[in-house]
């Protein structure tokens, strides 16, 4: 997926230039449980004072736990690609039906039934779901 400069040189983000979003990757921080801290997480909800995240593994990939942090909770954004509206490209794609998918462009949008951002389980692996998003391509063909 495409990132802005800084994000591809892996320079945190401030929290205070813009605020939280949903799809933000973000680093937890001290006031979150124990088990939480300094792990990656999604941001599924904002609300006034407080955000909802999916905490991950630390590929950035399995939904291991969620939890409810203060934005002061919240250490670092690591990334705003996955925002709705983002503009990506896809790369990486390895399986048989979706490799033909690289290079594909578009924007991440909300799914029709599952929202955003959404996890799937596998059949071979359903105790652990994996973070995906909904692109509209802009030439599927």
């Amino acid at each position: 997926a495409n990132a802005s400069d800084d994000e591809a040189r892996g320079i945190p983000l401030a929290l205070e230039e813009e605020p939280l979003a949903v799809g933000d990757l973000i680093l937890l921080g001290p006031g979150v449980p124990q088990e939480h801290r300094s792990s990656p997480a999604v941001v599924t909800a904002v609300a006034e004072a407080h955000c909802t995240v999916v905490v991950l593994n630390s590929e950035h990939r399995l939904g291991v736990g969620e939890c409810w942090p203060s934005f002061q909770d919240v250490a670092t954004v690591v990334s705003r690609t996955l925002r709705l509206g983002s503009r990506v490209v896809v790369d990486g794609m390895r399986g048989a039906r979706t490799r033909r998918l690289n290079g594909f462009s578009g924007a991440i949008v909300v799914h029709p039934r599952r929202g955003h951002p959404t996890f799937i389980n596998k059949p071979s692996a359903p105790d652990e779901p994996q973070l995906t998003v909904c692109v509209e391509f802009d030439d599927p063909s």
